[in-house]
């Protein structure tokens, strides 16, 4: 019976050996090639266009940000919509004092943004792009790819009115019945958005947890009904 099962192991090793054999190499393109006045109008060029325009453009948009950061007491993590699935997710893997610090500097300025004020200046010392939210959303991104690959799960169906669907059956924003609708539920959202009236993720969860809480309640009250007309009956 062990010669039977290697020779049909090797039958099976065999014939996968020549389907891969046999398979069409993956086309990669290669780069176009320059020609040599475009070679050399490019070294000749690019260096000047870099010290004298893009670069000076990045450092301004790059002072901006982090003078509209400083003043509302924001990191640049807190711009990223929660709306989004892998984004979602990494909220969900944050410590409780991350989490909470987070909270409390989006509604900071909210409210400043609300009055049009700003940190005292003794307040705005500190780095707004320290990438705190970076392990977190590697680790998202893990936990996704492993339950596509391993349960067939799509993270667009994992919670309700979340990054543009609403997890009903519909794959791409556009396709549901609140399309004519769609800041409700954060498809038109905006990154640069620090909170507002969107329905998120933890609201979903905690509105399921209220209701599975109301119904647990209910049915407590009906049992004990039930309980107290069989004891009067007898």
């Amino acid at each position: 019976m062990a010669q039977f099962h290697r020779e049909i192991g090797k039958l099976f090793a065999s014939y996968s050996n020549k389907i891969t054999a046999n398979s069409p190499v993956q086309y990669v393109p290669s780069p176009p090639t320059k020609r040599k006045v475009r070679r050399a109008l490019s070294s000749a060029l690019m260096p000047v266009w870099f010290k004298f325009f893009r670069g000076p453009l990045d450092r301004w948009n790059l002072a901006v940000m982090a003078k509209y950061l400083r003043d509302h007491g924001l990191m640049y993590d807190d711009l990223y919509s929660d709306k989004e699935p892998v984004f979602a997710r990494a909220l969900e893997l944050l410590p409780p004092d991350i989490q909470a610090a987070r909270f409390r500097r989006l509604m900071r300025g909210t409210y400043l943004n609300h009055l049009r004020l700003y940190l005292p200046v003794h307040e705005q010392n500190y780095d707004p792009f320290i990438p705190y939210m970076a392990p977190y959303v590697e680790e998202a991104k893990f936990q996704l790819q492993e339950e596509e690959e391993l349960l067939g799960y799509h993270m667009w169906e994992g919670v309700w009115y979340s990054g543009g669907v609403t997890g009903f059956g519909d794959k791409e924003p556009g396709e549901h019945f609140l399309v004519a609708l769609p800041n409700l539920y954060g498809a038109g959202g905006s990154p640069m958005q620090a909170g507002g009236k969107h329905f998120s993720s933890h609201a979903a969860s905690a509105a399921r947890a209220r209701l599975a809480t109301l119904a647990q309640k209910r049915l407590e009250e009906a049992m004990q009904q039930r309980e107290r007309q069989s004891v009067s009956q007898n």
